[in-house]
């Protein structure tokens, strides 16, 4: 008898989400154990609620859309953790109703922790429902140690990580021709970015400047939350301005999760901070702290803390990180797919409390396999970026990880205009500026 299936996201959303979903469907639809292909609206709530998308009834063009469309609007997500047997029970009632033979649950470690408690409680009812977890987070973060070969175990990088790691060093390149043009009122440009605990992304930034030429910080969580915040503002302070004297400006890439004091923060069913809905952000803390917004003068004015005169300003990318379609890798975009393909080969084949996986090849010529991992060890699990791959310094990242993190870029990044200062001959007399005289 032909069995339906449910396919459902979870957690933020990435750039290349919804090829992995249609990987799913292109590995589904030639199958003659499978009748119906739903998409569970919201991800588990579109189960709990029954709102569940048919998918087999969808023009064709459409379903080949999905390699073009970011984030998850086509389904929905959801942070929704399952608590009570009653959800459980109310699960396995809909799937029952619906004949479902199949579940597909794509997101991090909380989704696999979904997936894996559904499977498990399936298994000790006797049902036969197949459940199969589909790798996805921007920030990397699901997966294993590194390995003495530079790969990771479990999952050596998530779909998703690629692209968002391509958006960040091409705003990085950007950034840089920024402040070469406002660092002689504003020497310095602070960029957060996302990453709760896990600094895979502002890593990133050093993608953009591989050999190391501009003034570049970065900042990541496992670099400084063993520390007093208060010491880590003083920390970074000094390092901007060692950065400020040798190049005349600096920008800063800060995890949004590094420790520099309450961030009135947010947080979700799964108690993961919403820094996106915090009361503050690490950047702006970071950007007044360098400007003196601490120490005002009797008459109001800032004292800032910058070697030369100027402020910092901040900016956060904020989401569009992980839905930007104009920055996807080709490379993540091609990988996202085949997860999506290879769990449902796995399904298939009846290979039910799995992850669908992506594990590196070693050796200097980049490839992966498609594999698998039981869900329950990925679920709840955290990664954290290497302490091997930090530098001494604790605001850089060593050429290993360039190394290793290149392929995942796709396509060349851009290249700018950058001109050698050939400068006139001075032939007047030296001048300060009236402002400059004070």
């Amino acid at each position: 008898m032909k069995k339906n299936v449910i396919i459902g996201q979870s957690g933020g959303p990435t750039a290349v989400i919804n090829n992995s979903i249609r990987g799913v469907i292109d590995g589904l639809n030639k199958s003659e154990k499978i009748n119906k292909i739903y998409g569970a609206k919201s991800g588990i709530l579109g189960v709990l609620k029954e709102k569940l998308i048919d998918i087999s009834r969808q023009d064709k063009k459409q379903i080949a859309l999905l390699s073009n469309t970011p984030s998850a609007g086509v389904f929905g997500t959801c942070r929704y953790k399952i608590k009570s047997s009653e959800d459980m029970e109310r699960i396995l009632e809909v799937f029952e109703k619906h004949n479902v033979g199949y579940f597909f649950y794509c997101g991090g470690n909380d989704s696999m922790d979904t997936a894996d408690k559904i499977n498990k409680l399936a298994k000790e009812k006797s049902l036969d429902i197949v459940c199969i977890g589909i790798a996805k987070t921007i920030d990397n973060d699901v997966g294993g140690h590194l390995q003495k070969d530079g790969t990771f175990a479990i999952c050596d990088h998530d779909p998703g990580y690629g692209s968002t790691m391509r958006s960040t060093a091409i705003n990085i390149l950007e950034a840089t021709q920024e402040i070469k043009a406002s660092c002689s009122f504003s020497p310095v440009l602070i960029i957060g970015v996302m990453g709760r605990k896990i600094g895979f992304i502002a890593a990133s930034a050093r993608l953009a400047d591989i050999e190391r030429k501009t003034s570049i910080l970065i900042i990541l969580p496992e670099s400084f939350n063993n520390y007093n915040h208060q010491d880590n503002l003083q920390y970074i302070t000094e390092k901007v301005n060692e950065k400020i004297l040798k190049y005349g400006n600096c920008i800063v890439v800060i995890s949004e999760g590094v420790n520099l004091g309450d961030l009135n923060v947010l947080t979700d069913s799964f108690g993961h901070v919403e820094f996106g809905g915090s009361g503050t952000s690490v950047e702006v803390i970071l950007a007044n702290y360098l400007n003196g917004m601490d120490r005002k003068d009797p008459k109001g004015r800032a004292q800032s803390r910058l070697v030369i005169p100027g402020f910092a300003r901040w900016e956060r990318p904020g989401t569009k990180q992980r839905r930007d379609y104009f920055t996807i890798s080709g490379i993540d975009l091609k990988e996202a797919y085949n997860v999506g393909k290879n769990a449902a080969k796995l399904a298939l084949k009846g290979e039910s409390g799995y992850m669908s996986t992506i594990l590196r090849k070693s050796g200097k010529t980049y490839s992966v396999i498609y594999d698998k991992i039981p869900l329950d060890v990925v679920a709840n699990s955290e990664r954290k970026f290497p302490q091997e791959w930090i530098t001494s310094d604790r605001v850089d990242v060593t050429d290993d990880f360039i190394k290793w993190a290149m392929p995942l870029l796709g396509e060349n990044l851009p290249e700018f205009a950058n001109f050698n200062e050939y400068y006139a001959e001075k032939i007047c007399k030296e001048y300060i500026p009236v402002e400059f005289r004070k």
